[in-house]
């Protein structure tokens, strides 16, 4: 009896762990199922055959950083808007790149909220290719402390491997090795649109920008960096109003707003072109940072108008909190920004178009922000 008694009694207690360790299992397992279900829509993890992030970047200014992601390639266009972003900016990024490294990286022109944060991205990843800009005004004593440190870091990324060309060496296709169309996944291409002002002298730094084209199937999507209007007539002429034998720009599916939404940019000849079906404006909407004219704060009604005749898809990152401080003119000089769309995300799945917000998926005609201090475009009504 007493052996009988001790089986029992062994039987008992694994019985008894099982118990125990089934119930931790299915509270962990309950765990991460609520986990999954409540945490917010910018922490899912978006995964499509082309990707592009347009991120807030950590602090009160308006620029562009801009992730895009298909297949294996991984690209940042641009680093705004100041020094300190890079760490939202890498914070961000890292939960896509894995493997420490950017396959290309663009700085579109030379100004401040384009390329203050490429210090910290230089010093951060590995990158396997750098085009940039083939002209700036911003020689000599004009030279800025912001585009002196751009260029060390991206040299010192050339002395570690990294290639670089001009985007004009990329259009001409030039001996160095340069391409004027990549293929960055199997059915997705980065094509480097031709800009007058990569050869041509221009007074304002904006004109300078890199174009680009992405192409995926009948899919294309459009950026221009800061390009003004003289850069976007001159880049509707080459490519549609030459006899030579070229390729017209397309309808786009995506158009990233020239010039954060100013009323010098996005303009209603280029829209008719290009006939956006969505439009994302990197900007902090209403801030003081570049004027205190209320209708020249971006998003500026005159884009919004040119916009408006194509699609009313116009998503914002973020926009003004409040002014928290004035200088002796009475006029502000500090301010807080907050979330309007958040982070945004674009993703095209077997050619489905998805997009992804960390804040809210309100259309920028929707927005409170809008109705105070924007009139709606009749199209819109």
């Amino acid at each position: 009896m007493a052996k009988k008694k001790k089986v029992t009694t062994s039987v008992k207690v694994w019985t008894t762990i099982l118990c125990i360790l089934a119930l931790i299992v299915g509270f962990i397992g309950a765990g991460f199922i609520y986990i999954y279900i409540t945490k917010p829509e910018s922490d899912v993890f978006v995964s499509g055959d082309f990707e592009v992030h347009f991120m807030e970047l950590g602090n009160q200014y308006t620029g562009d950083c801009i992730y895009i992601r298909s297949g294996s390639t991984d690209i940042l266009i641009d680093a705004g808007s100041r020094q300190n972003s890079a760490s939202a900016i890498i914070e961000y990024v890292d939960e896509f790149v894995k493997d420490n490294t950017l396959e290309f990286v663009i700085a579109t022109h030379a100004d401040q909220d384009h390329i203050a944060a490429y210090e910290g991205i230089f010093e951060h990843y590995n990158v396997e290719t750098i085009i940039d800009f083939p002209l700036t005004n911003k020689v000599g004593d004009k030279e800025t402390n912001i585009l002196r440190t751009y260029y060390e870091y991206r040299d010192l990324e050339v002395e570690n491997g990294a290639k670089h060309y001009s985007a004009l060496e990329c259009y001409e296709e030039s001996a160095t090795g340069a391409q004027r169309v990549y293929q960055i996944s199997d059915n997705v291409e980065m094509e480097i649109l031709y800009n007058y002002y990569y050869e041509n002298s221009s007074s304002d730094e904006n004109n300078y920008s890199v174009c680009l084209m992405f192409n995926q199937g009948d899919n294309h999507y459009l950026f221009t960096g800061d390009l003004e209007e003289d850069g976007e007539l001159e880049l509707i002429n080459y490519y549609n109003g030459s006899s030579e034998e070229r390729y017209e720009l397309p309808h786009c599916v995506l158009y990233k707003a020239g010039h954060h939404g100013s009323k010098t940019s996005s303009t209603a000849e280029l829209m008719a072109v290009i006939q956006p079906e969505y439009v994302i404006v990197c900007c902090c909407a209403g801030t003081p940072e570049y004027t205190t004219i209320e209708e020249n704060k971006f998003p500026t009604q005159i884009m919004i108008d040119n916009v408006a005749p194509y699609t009313d898809n116009v998503y914002i990152p973020s926009m003004l909190d409040e002014i928290t401080g004035y200088n002796k003119n009475g006029e502000p000089n500090s301010w807080t920004v907050t979330p309007m769309n958040g982070n945004i995300v674009f993703s095209v799945t077997n050619g489905e178009v998805k997009l992804t917000f960390s804040n809210n998926d309100l259309k920028l005609k929707d927005t409170e922000w809008f109705k105070e201090n924007r009139e709606m475009p009749e199209e819109w009504i």
